[in-house]
Parts: C-alpha cells; sequence; structure tokens
C-alpha cells in the first residue's frame, strides 16, 4: 500500500508519486485534479467545476446555490427550476452519447457487466429526459455556457496531466488512463494500484 500526495502550499503544488517529487506553480487544473483525486469514481459536472471553483468552497452538489466564479458563466441562484433545466438537458444528452460509446466499446470486448451498467444507465437518463421534455415538447435551445465549461474545463485538466508528465512521465501516465473529462469528469483509480492520495 502506497502514499501519494497532491497538496497546495501557497502558489505551488507538492505532488509525490511513488520514487517521484517534485512542485509545480497553483493553476486551475492542478486544482480540478485535487478535487477529483480526493472524490475517487464520484462525477462532477464540467459547468459545476467552473462556476464553483475548487478549493474555494464546499464541494459542487446537485441544485446547490453557486457563487459567481468565473466570468461568463451563468448559475442558478436557487429559483424555482422546470423539471430539468436546460443545463441538466445538455448534461444528459451528452452523457447519453459517452453510453452510447461506452456500450459499443464493452461489447466488443465482450464486457457483459460493463454494457448491462452503460445500458441501464442511458436506460433512466432517457426516461428522465423524455419526462421532462414531453411528447412533442419543444425544448429551449441549450445555452453554450455547459460546452464552454466543458472546454475550459477539459483543457485545464488535459494542460495540468502534461505538466505533471514532464516531471513524473508514470504519473502522468497515471492521470491520463484514469482521469476522464468532458460533460462530467471523474477520477477512476485502477484498482490494480492502491494509492491513498494526501491532499
Amino acid at each position: 500500500h502506497r502514499a501519494d500526495a497532491f497538496r497546495r502550499q501557497g502558489e505551488y503544488w507538492s505532488i509525490r508519486f511513488g520514487a517521484d517529487a517534485f512542485q509545480l506553480k497553483d493553476s486551475k487544473g492542478l486544482r480540478y485534479l485535487a478535487l477529483l483525486l480526493g472524490n475517487p469514481a464520484r462525477e462532477f459536472l464540467a459547468l459545476d467545476l467552473a462556476t464553483t471553483g475548487p478549493g474555494s468552497g464546499p464541494l459542487p452538489q446537485p441544485g446547490m446555490r453557486h457563487e459567481r466564479r468565473e466570468p461568463g458563466l451563468r448559475v442558478s441562484q436557487g429559483q424555482p427550476q422546470p423539471a430539468l433545466d436546460a443545463r441538466s438537458k445538455v448534461a444528459y444528452r451528452a452523457r447519453l452519447e459517452e453510453l452510447r460509446d461506452d456500450k459499443e466499446e464493452a461489447a466488443r470486448w465482450g464486457e457483459l457487466e460493463r454494457a448491462a451498467r452503460a445500458r441501464e444507465e442511458s436506460d433512466f437518463l432517457a426516461r428522465e429526459l423524455a419526462a421532462a421534455v414531453g411528447l412533442g415538447g419543444r425544448d429551449r435551445r441549450a445555452p453554450s455556457d455547459a460546452e464552454r465549461a466543458r472546454v475550459n474545463v477539459t483543457k485545464a485538466i488535459k494542460s495540468a496531466i502534461a505538466r505533471i508528465g514532464e516531471q513524473s512521465p508514470a504519473l502522468g501516465n497515471h492521470l491520463a488512463r484514469t482521469v476522464r473529462t468532458g460533460t462530467f469528469c471523474s477520477y477512476v483509480p485502477d484498482p490494480r494500484l492502491l494509492a491513498t492520495w494526501r491532499l
């Protein structure tokens, strides 16, 4: 069992992974990574990451009141919302696309359990979406905020992983394999690597 570190100390992050130890200057991408490492297997909506700002308060929760953090991104201020707001619909549709790819890949590799899980989640999302939109219901055009957040957060995380990889190829490879970016972001660690992150 090993203990790896990903700690912020002022303007720098002290990072240790196996035999590699180094420091990197603070960046949004490193803050997003720290949040994901501290919550393995938990999915965060990219828009929540962008609007809440990691390290600036409580973790994003669905329906939580957020302060404005990043210019140009609108966030809910707790007013009554429809069953699914436009942002959620965009996220659901994007997730359905990801699950379709997941199901195809799982089928190709003969991973029946993974395919079944993906099918179950996509059926649930499709039902939720159908209920929210209604028969023949005209949906509002989704705002570009979710897409902009997806692009910005993904770019920040990938840039941070590239910087880490320059210092520690092993950690760069580990993060490239286990950190998922997109509409939803998560860290899904390899069960064979018993890493305990000290944050």
